[in-house]
């Protein structure tokens, strides 16, 4: 996988413009560059546990909290995931400041990381469910805005057909790149982002 580290606020601008010609490119930001890009569910403490049937009983009680009553399969999944349970789908977002938010806010010893990627393409959701998908794969999903949370995070998902598998050039594509920020300038990017109207505000818009 391609990496460069910026230095400041102005190289990462500079670095992110290159994806301005295309609008098929996904970003994904992690406050730890160690992390692996794994979904929740395949995580620790959560990785020995059934994601399928988390879900299951999460989404029998969700439904008391939830407005409409034509959600199918996937739209369920990415609430579910948005509201914390542990799924196998993988948050990217449209837009790169927004990676970069999540990049910086947490963890501010550690240097982070911001992804980006070119997926393939996307899910066919009339004729694929989230848990039928060919073993050993990821695959990308556009998912409807069914919360306010996805539309002003401008949300995208990866969905692992098993929760503790990677994504990485083996399991994605070869336009996989990591962007390294580093911890001691994590806090100078924040200040900047909220200038740009990127904070906890605008990220997290409902109540919770």
């Amino acid at each position: 996988m391609k990496s460069i580290e910026i230095k400041n606020f102005n190289e990462l601008i500079e670095f992110i413009s290159r994806y301005r010609k295309s609008a098929s490119y996904k970003f994904r930001g992690q406050s730890d560059k160690e992390w692996k890009l794994v979904p929740n569910a395949g995580r620790t403490p959560f990785k020995n546990r059934d994601d399928k049937e988390l879900f299951k009983q999460w989404k029998r009680r969700a439904f008391a909290y939830i407005s409409r009553e034509n959600y199918d399969e996937w739209e369920i999944l990415s609430i579910a995931q948005h509201y914390g349970v542990p799924t196998r789908m993988l948050d990217w977002t449209h837009n790169p400041l927004i990676a970069t938010f999540f990049s910086c806010i947490e963890n501010f010893d550690k240097d982070g990381a911001l992804y980006t990627i070119k997926p393939d393409g996307f899910i066919n959701t009339k004729t694929m469910q989230p848990f039928e998908l060919p073993n050993n794969t990821v695959a990308f999903y556009q998912p409807l805005a069914s919360n306010e949370r996805i539309m002003n995070q401008f949300g995208y998902f990866s969905i692992h057909t098993k929760p503790e598998i990677e994504l990485d050039e083996k399991t994605g594509n070869s336009t996989l790149e990591k962007i390294i920020i580093p911890a001691s300038i994590k806090k100078e990017i924040i200040f900047a982002l909220n200038q740009f109207g990127i904070n906890n505000l605008t990220i997290y818009p409902d109540l919770e």
